[in-house]
């Protein structure tokens, strides 16, 4: 499978930024950019079929297509969105349940994720896109079902917004409200993530891999699409791309946190050699993540948690803590901060935690035996 380069989502930017008089690709294009286009769309068709012959046997067939099909010009001259798909609930994708990969205008990443269809189709009689337009609301009536009595994968829902997944109906909204939004209009609904190029300028196919593992099963969660409900597990490589992808969202808020800290002592006139220091890149033993200083230079132990939800989620509102850095703050409540960090993809929020006002929840418990 031939990877997305950060070239590839640069070319159709600057094709999105053209005008295209008489609504024809050719009359703003030379011959070299129209193979490469199409060399673009059939790297898409490729992602697409790749992934539906993947799940097929777990999830049951799928349809694939890549857009635009024909014309790439809208009627308003401007290039349509450039895009991949395995759907599946309706012969039109436009009502479909779909996984897709899209080139986002302007901005150099792939959107990645499930998509209910945009009920766009224009050629269609009234009866037809009646009939159509009932299948795409069953579809989401089936999905906010499952979701609202299903654990299994209520709590595999949940999970997305951990990993960088956001919800959309008409407009970000928050995972809760999604699933109420689709039972009553799925239309232009999805749950996507934003897939940005490596070091190297490439879209790795591991991280696409990792991102569908996550999200498909909703295609299973759709009850006129499949026979039972199941969720399919996780490779031995997808479960490391996911401990990656947690270490990775930590480490952005500790690096988050850093800044902030460095900014403030310095203007405090506090700013020194050891201050402040990023511990957790040293060892997990001292149980916070960065050495810092209060406003009266005395040390300070910040202990960073880190979430891409938003603060007004409620799910929000629970982290992880280890004994290990329990039992540091226990002896050091004078000196331990815990910074909580919201949405740290996106424009990040942090809340001081008050210790005193927070509930610890026993979660495992280490087993002797003789």
């Amino acid at each position: 499978m031939e990877t997305i380069t950060l070239e590839d989502l640069k070319f159709i930017n600057e094709l999105s930024k053209r005008k295209y008089p008489g609504k024809k690709l050719t009359s703003n294009t030379n011959e070299l950019e129209r193979i490469k286009f199409n060399s673009i769309k059939v790297k898409l068709r490729n992602i697409a079929l790749y992934f539906a012959n993947k799940y097929e046997s777990f999830y049951g067939p799928f349809s694939t297509n890549v857009s635009p099909e024909a014309n790439p010009i809208t009627l308003g001259e401007t290039l349509h969105n450039v895009w991949s798909t395995l759907f599946k609930g309706s012969s039109n994708k436009q009502y479909a349940a779909q996984i897709s990969f899209v080139i986002e205008k302007g901005s150099p990443y792939l959107n990645v994720g499930f998509y209910f269809g945009r009920s766009s189709t224009r050629s269609k009689k009234h009866n037809e896109k009646k009939v159509l337009e009932n299948e795409l609301k069953k579809l989401g009536l089936e999905l906010s079902y499952t979701l609202q009595n299903n654990l299994e994968f209520r709590n595999q829902y949940n999970s997305l917004f951990e990993i960088g997944f956001n919800a959309y109906s008409n407009g970000e909204v928050l995972p809760d409200k999604w699933i109420n939004s689709i039972k009553y209009n799925p239309d232009n609904s999805q749950i996507t993530v934003k897939v940005f190029t490596n070091e190297f300028g490439v879209i790795e196919n591991s991280i696409l891999d990792f991102y569908v593992s996550q999200i498909i099963f909703l295609m299973n969660a759709i009850t006129s699409t499949n026979s039972e409900k199941k969720i399919k597990p996780l490779t031995p490589e997808q479960s490391a791309k996911k401990a990656e992808r947690n270490a990775q969202i930590g480490l952005k808020g500790e690096l988050f946190i850093l800044k902030y800290e460095t900014e403030r002592l310095n203007k405090l006139g506090l700013l020194k050699k050891g201050y402040p220091r990023h511990l957790a890149l040293e060892s997990a033993h001292y149980g916070f993540d960065i050495l810092s200083l209060d406003d009266n230079g005395n040390d300070q132990f910040i202990e960073v948690k880190t979430t891409t939800r938003k603060k007004e989620d409620p799910l929000s509102k629970q982290f992880y803590i280890t004994n290990n850095e329990y039992n540091v703050l226990s002896n050091n409540r004078d000196k331990y901060k815990i910074k909580r960090v919201y949405n740290i993809e996106n424009i990040a929020d942090v809340d001081d935690l008050n210790i005193d006002l927070m509930e610890r929840i026993p979660n495992g418990y280490i087993v002797l035996y003789k």
